[in-house]
């Protein structure tokens, strides 16, 4: 039995306002089922309907793609009559931001009924020909088919070019009572739901609607949200690095469309790396993600682009205090093809020199994006991006901003081009086929007074292929499958002092000889999965592997990683979960060098684990309580050992692939979604991680935060919209001086720290923002936003500075309070 979307019974355009207004519903009378209703009316509009020139002209959205609802099998049938009612708000995109039950029917039908009206897709609303938020009542009714019926409203009474309803029935048409004329409102971005995962990830965290462009401290940045999400704990500075689940930064890895990327923000607490507007969703796996990607022994991070939605040449621009941005889409043959170009520049290196001297930081991304859809089940996009970021403080070198003897400076530049050809198949299948070639470049350099500068640079040309397939086979079972072939070369180029040979005296640390080390690396990461997913109401079991070849250096290696997920709807509020499964991650590159290097370096594994619950609870409230361990093994160290050559003499191994590490913890995110113009949410991490070498005592990880938690709220109305986030962290291990002494060859102090025993002081931040929407004459629309970061400037503490002698020492300060004012425009 599948229940079936069967009219749209009245509408407001300008949502929330329009009924803020005091408009209830439009004034628009409850329409009744198709069967009671008969063809649209010559009479004109009602008496009470105003005359045309009264308002602006309205058209209501109309429904594109709305899913069945099918009852679970064995359930108690429905009387023939029955319908479901839900009122829903619809985004300017056509998407559906919110979904109310007006009346509940039965406890086990309107779950299912409220899933599939999230995922609906609708033409927006527009007011003068621009698309402006709505809001609908709709129906789903009993069907005698398993299909759904759905009926398209429209103001001419018959449907839009390209559609045609799928029943034989007039399509219910009621004109819209025009409201008072109110600012539109403005939707500029994504928001986050906690959703439900695909069959083989345990816990998936989607950006994909429309709120979190207005959390506070993210500067407008939806990417950057996922620093405030369960099983992440604070990075140092908000840099745009994750530690994840107890694991290190390098072993979260970041994908755009499927291929790696090196990094995914901007230096200076800046934005992502690619404009918002560009992502069509954005899934962060804290663990245990599906085999469909690999590669990396901790979380992913995973961003799928799309082309944002234009009937028109679209225009979008934003300036604040820290950068400018500029975004133009031009659409084409009827809205079948898109191309949108987007560009964006800080404007640090032009403030930082008013207040510090010698200080360099700037970045700038481009982006250009083009898609053609042949028919509705053939799409063919192509993407070509770049990103380039700077960070030099040697300048400013005995100039009193920095120490005296260690002054660095750190660049990133990477570009991408990724082709994708996607194919429908038939029953809900799909393929895609898609190729990336990249260049990324990564330079650090380190000066210290009286020598010279040391260099330290790796570049990196990338190709790679994939293959991705969806095969539902029964209703019971669906095959997931593909390739994932990946090649790299890598060149590195260094410049550093000549390490002591063997049994050689140390040479004194002011007469350093520097040596010019250039070497070249290959390697093949060929890959390939396979996954079913059977479903045995309620249990569902995922079942994968991916298997690994890791082709580096001296080490040719085959990795399989088994993964699986059980999950068990308890009743339709709660449902159990429990994954496990192998990652593998090769080294970096700079480890694997012959000259300095390991070239038969293990790679790292981690054996992950999860259990966990999730809830639905009254208020639309979801929740999630989940525990996790994870075993790590071969993680890569540096090393001062001597090991035996292929000819017996001595030689030295600069990294070991012989750490060992644990983590385990619980996370709990407690959610409200957007209603009534609220959101917020509620998420905690306890987590603990350790580290040992060889059979040695496990230490404390340096980046371990037992306790981390995050508190987000917001509310709008009438144009305005109120924030605030709150951050707490337990701080981070240190390691105090045991003893020093002087050595007279390097003229300087030899420390010696104890164990990390001490701990940071406990980290503390408060954010607010502002927005207030505005539209002009229907021309343009937009934002005007502010965002402050660390509002009562929090003294917080990222490290310790010691003096010359080790005597005396000071916190080395975070950020202090920092914050932007700035605008987003849309021309159309």
């Amino acid at each position: 039995m599948a229940i079936a979307l069967f009219a749209a019974t009245s509408w407001v355009a300008g949502g929330a306002h329009a009924q803020d207004a005091g408009v209830p519903d439009a004034g628009v009378p409850d329409a009744g089922p198709p069967s009671d209703a008969g063809p649209p009316s010559d009479a004109g509009p009602p008496s009470d309907a105003p005359p045309a020139d009264a308002g602006p002209s309205r058209t209501p959205p109309i429904l594109l793609d709305a899913p069945p609802v099918t009852l679970p099998e064995g359930a108690e049938p429905l009387p023939p009559d029955t319908s479901v009612e839900l009122l829903l708000t619809i985004a300017v995109d056509g998407t559906v931001s919110d979904a109310q039950l007006e009346h509940p029917v039965r406890q086990d039908v309107d779950p299912l009924v409220l899933e599939a009206a999230r995922v609906m897709l609708f033409t927006p609303a527009t007011r003068d020909g621009v698309p402006v938020p709505s809001r609908i009542r709709f129906r789903y009714s009993v069907a005698n088919a398993l299909v759904p019926v759905v009926e398209v409203p429209s103001t001419e009474g018959e449907p839009t070019e390209g559609e045609e309803p799928t029943a034989e029935a007039d399509p219910v048409v009621e004109p819209p009572r025009a409201p008072p004329e109110e600012p539109a409102e403005v939707e500029l971005s994504v928001r986050a739901i906690v959703d439900r995962p695909e069959a083989g990830a345990a816990t998936r965290i989607t950006l994909t609607g429309a709120e979190l462009s207005t959390v506070p401290g993210t500067f407008g940045e939806p990417l950057r949200v996922v620093a405030t999400l369960p099983g992440v704990v604070r990075s140092p500075f908000g840099l745009g690095f994750f530690l994840v689940r107890g694991a290190n930064f390098q072993n979260t890895g970041f994908f755009v469309d499927g291929f790696p990327v090196p990094i995914l923000y901007h230096f200076g607490a800046g934005p992502a790396v690619i404009s918002s507007r560009l992502v069509e969703r954005l899934r962060f796996y804290p663990g245990g993600y599906p085999v469909s990607l690999g590669r990396f022994s901790a979380g992913v991070v995973s961003i799928e682009t799309g082309s944002p939605e234009a009937e028109s040449i679209h225009v979008e621009a934003e300036v604040d205090l820290l950068r400018a941005s500029l975004l133009g889409v031009l659409p084409f043959d009827d809205g079948r093809g898109n191309i949108t170009v987007a560009l964006r520049r800080s404007y640090y290196d032009l403030l930082i020199p008013l207040f510090i001297s010698g200080l360099y930081i700037a970045y700038t991304d481009w982006q250009i994006r083009g898609s053609y859809r042949f028919d509705d089940g053939f799409e063919l996009s192509v993407f070509v991006f770049g990103s380039e970021d700077i960070l030099d403080q040697s300048g400013a070198l005995g100039g009193g901003t920095t120490s005296a003897n260690s002054n660095t400076s750190i660049a990133f530049d990477f570009q991408r081009a990724i082709g994708r050809l996607d194919w429908d198949l038939p029953n809900g299948g799909h393929l895609r086929l898609s190729g990336a070639i990249g260049h990324e470049n990564q330079v650090f350099g380190s000066r210290v007074a009286g020598q010279a500068t040391q260099n330290f640079s790796i570049g990196n040309w990338l190709m790679a292929l994939r293959l991705d397939a969806i095969f539902p086979v029964e209703d019971w079972l669906t095959i997931n499958a593909g390739f994932d072939l990946q090649g790299q070369t890598f060149t590195v180029d260094v410049t550093a002092p000549v390490p002591g040979g063997l049994g050689e005296y140390p040479r004194p640390l002011f007469d350093p000889q520097l040596v010019n080390i250039r070497s070249t690396v290959a390697r093949g990461l060929p890959g390939a999965y396979a996954e079913s997913v059977f479903r045995f109401d309620p249990v569902e079991i995922s079942a994968g592997i991916r298997m690994e070849i890791l082709r580096y250096g001296t080490l040719t290696d085959i990795a399989p990683d088994p993964r699986g997920v059980l999950r068990w709807t308890i009743i339709p509020e709660l449902t159990a979960k429990i994954a496990s499964g192998l990652f593998t991650q090769a080294p970096a590159a700079l480890q694997t060098i012959s000259v300095a290097g390991n070239p038969g370096l293990a790679p790292q594994r981690a054996w992950q684990n999860s259990a966990g619950l999730e809830f639905d609870l009254p208020l639309d409230i979801e929740a999630e309580l989940t525990g996790f361990y994870s075993q790590m093994f071969d993680i890569a160290r540096f090393s001062q050992s001597t090991v035996a050559g292929s000819d017996g003499t001595p030689r030295r191994e600069f990294f070991r692939a012989d750490q060992e590490g644990r983590a385990w913890g619980l996370e709990v995110l407690v959610r409200r979604p957007v209603e009534d113009g609220f959101y917020g949410w509620v998420s905690y991490t306890l987590s603990r991680s350790e580290r040992r070498s060889g059979d040695g005592d496990w230490v404390p990880f340096a980046f371990d935060q037992t306790h981390t938690l995050n508190l987000a709220a917001s509310y709008s109305f009438d144009g305005w919209r109120f924030g605030a986030r709150f951050q707490l962290s337990t701080g981070r291990p240190t390691s105090s001086v045991c003893s020093t002494t002087f050595d007279s060859d390097e003229t300087g102090y030899a420390v010696s720290f104890c164990d990390r025993g001490d701990r940071l002081p406990t980290y503390h931040q408060l954010d607010v923002r502002i927005d207030r929407d505005f539209n002009i004459d229907n021309v343009f629309t937009g934002t005007i936003y502010l965002d402050v970061l660390n509002v009562y400037n929090a003294q917080n503490a990222e490290g310790v500075i010691y003096s010359f002698d080790y005597q005396s020492s000071t916190p080395l300060p975070g950020l202090p309070i920092l914050g932007t004012l700035g605008i987003r425009m849309i021309l159309e």
